[in-house]
């Protein structure tokens, strides 16, 4: 193990931490600090550097050297440089992180206010308006280096598995594990319900074509938010709707409709139960369906209705108390697992 030179491209206190890790790692004989006097570059003159007998006074001479202060001068520089990739872009949140604190500490920069203005500019470079909201609302009360970078981390997982308008999703009953499906020619009979729409339902427990949607912000937001939302389900381009028409259960009939502009698409999602206070959706969410118009509430239960011969567990929307069948959990659907799903269902009768 070879003992690093010290030419000014290195912090002090790393460069001396080398030279005894060398030092002791080869066994090496004779004053500590002599030898590694030894190592600093002639082009850089240490005043009296022959009376520094100790660790301290030499890294306290380097430190009062102008190539020190102009190694920090690049560091931050290079700080400010810097922009972050996600990992789903080819990314590496751990490296960024542990450069942009490696930066900071040759940069001779330790004040965290100083140091959250520093990650902010680096995300406004990003263009990325859930990192930049979720950063200045959870920054405030931080304190330390440490506790900025675990935020930085966190925003990016939460980034991830964030809703953003188009996306494809799933809904699930939390109750009983099926997902709010609907088919094409598959409609309500009017005799039944008086609608005569394409039927919504709770469909198999297995994720399907049928049971995915689109969902978007109604106030073209590019993040979505826990309102003003609609879905638009995949295969058949019709909307998600609550109707004023009575369902089996006498409660208001859900159903899939052509896009009129119509009140009764639109949606507020709610949080079920949670104690987290984002604004935006992420997946595994669990939530309350709300129609905005009708002020009711998405819910399935054990009722069936029958259409052709074939039974199908009930979705509908209500004004009562609400209650764990009221309860489901959003999934957000990568593109890879949307067009598995399209391959399969061509061969399924």
């Amino acid at each position: 193990m070879d003992p690093p030179k010290y030419n000014g491209t290195m912090h002090p206190e790393e460069w001396i931490q080398q030279f005894k890790a060398s030092y002791y790692y080869n066994n090496t004989s004779g004053n500590e600090v002599y030898l590694c006097k030894q190592l600093i570059h002639p082009a850089i003159k240490i005043p009296s550097i022959e009376n520094i007998s100790t660790y301290n006074e030499l890294l306290n001479a380097l430190k009062a050297h102008v190539s020190f202060a102009i190694f920090k001068e690049s560091c931050k520089k290079k700080l400010l440089e810097l922009t972050y990739i996600p990992e789903k872009d080819g990314g590496d949140t751990a490296a960024f992180l542990s450069k942009f604190q490696t930066l900071c500490y040759n940069a001779g920069i330790n004040n965290i206010e100083e140091i959250k203005i520093i990650i902010y500019k680096i995300i406004i470079k990003m263009s990325n308006e859930f990192f930049k909201s979720e950063f200045i609302r959870k920054s405030k009360e931080i304190n330390s280096i440490e506790e900025l970078l675990k935020l930085f981390n966190d925003i990016t997982a939460d980034e991830a598995i964030s809703v953003k308008k188009g996306s494809y999703v799933a809904i699930k009953h939390a109750a009983t594990g099926k997902y709010l499906s609907s088919v094409s020619n598959l409609n309500y009979e009017n005799y039944e319900t008086g609608s005569g729409n394409q039927a919504v339902f709770a469909g198999k427990t297995s994720l399907e074509l049928n049971a995915i949607w689109n969902i978007f912000d109604n106030k073209n937001r590019s993040n979505v938010f826990y309102d003003d939302i609609y879905f638009v389900h995949q295969p058949t381009g019709r909307r998600l709707i609550c109707t004023s028409y009575k369902s089996l259960s006498n409660y208001s009939e859900v159903s899939c409709y052509m896009n009129y502009g119509d009140y009764y698409e639109i949606w507020k999602l709610k949080q079920y139960n949670s104690t987290n206070n984002c604004a935006y959706v992420k997946s595994q969410d669990r939530i309350i369906l709300q129609n905005n118009y009708l002020k009711k509430i998405l819910r399935s239960h054990e009722l069936e209705f029958t259409i052709n011969n074939e039974k199908f567990q009930e979705v509908v929307c209500h004004d009562e108390r609400i209650g764990g069948n009221d309860e489901w959990i959003i999934e957000l659907i990568d593109t890879h697992l949307f067009q598995y799903l399209c391959d399969i269902s061509k061969y399924i009768v």
